[in-house]
């Protein structure tokens, strides 16, 4: 299903044989260019390798997540946003799968966001019984800065309304994109200090570079 078609770039529905491509793209332009991923030395694209290519994919068959393909470079991904529907149920046990998950940086990662989505109390401040949920936005180092982040964006939105949702969360990471989000007539609800979430020993298990200070749970009413 194509969404957009504009200067050369198609926007369209990821598909399941999409994942290899997106896989690739997320360990090469996402995981690692992300302020919970930056410097990081732990392999976080091989951890729970299995589980985790099993979990994307269940996400993909539900038709919210899409891909932005540069047709004058030979269908090159340049963009990928990978979404889903949350309901209290499903975020009950994501929250429960992350606490369980062992220390290593993905577990870190899951960890937090559980954390700021269950302070956020999103289910109950906006009072739906569902959402669409952003896991993951990127845009190619190539195409940044033209427009394919807001491109996605706002297709993503259609896609979300056509499929009965009203209201769109995600955790941004990110200073830059949670600005654009903003920018864009997100609002934050909730947001911790990288500095402030600490381990047991009472140091911080994040010390992105500036201005990434801190975690945001972002919303629009869609």
């Amino acid at each position: 299903m194509i969404l957009s078609q504009n200067d050369g770039i198609t926007v369209r529905v990821m598909k399941e044989d999409d994942y290899p491509r997106v896989k690739t793209f997320m360990t090469d332009y996402f995981h690692y260019d992300e302020p919970m991923g930056m410097g990081l030395e732990e392999p976080i694209h091989l951890q729970h390798e299995e589980e985790v290519d099993r979990q994307y994919l269940a996400v993909i068959r539900q038709g919210l997540s899409i891909v932005a393909l540069d047709d004058n470079n030979g269908g090159l991904l340049v963009g990928i946003a990978v979404a889903e529907t949350m309901d209290p149920i499903e975020m009950a046990k994501q929250h429960k799968e992350a606490e369980e998950m062992e220390p290593n940086a993905l577990g870190r990662n899951k960890k937090l966001i559980a954390k700021v989505e269950r302070e956020a109390n999103i289910f109950e401040r906006y009072g739906v019984s569902s959402y669409l949920s952003l896991l993951a936005i990127s845009v190619h180092p190539s195409m940044r800065q033209r427009g394919i982040l807001v491109i996605l964006s706002r297709c993503l939105f259609t896609l979300g309304r056509s499929r009965g949702h009203t209201l769109f969360i995600t955790s941004g990471t990110n200073h830059y994109s949670s600005r654009s989000a903003m920018k864009a007539g997100c609002e934050c609800i909730h947001a911790l200090a990288y500095a402030d979430y600490k381990d047991e020993q009472g140091r911080p298990i994040y010390n992105p570079p500036a201005p990434h200070t801190h975690i945001r749970i972002l919303a629009s009413k869609m």
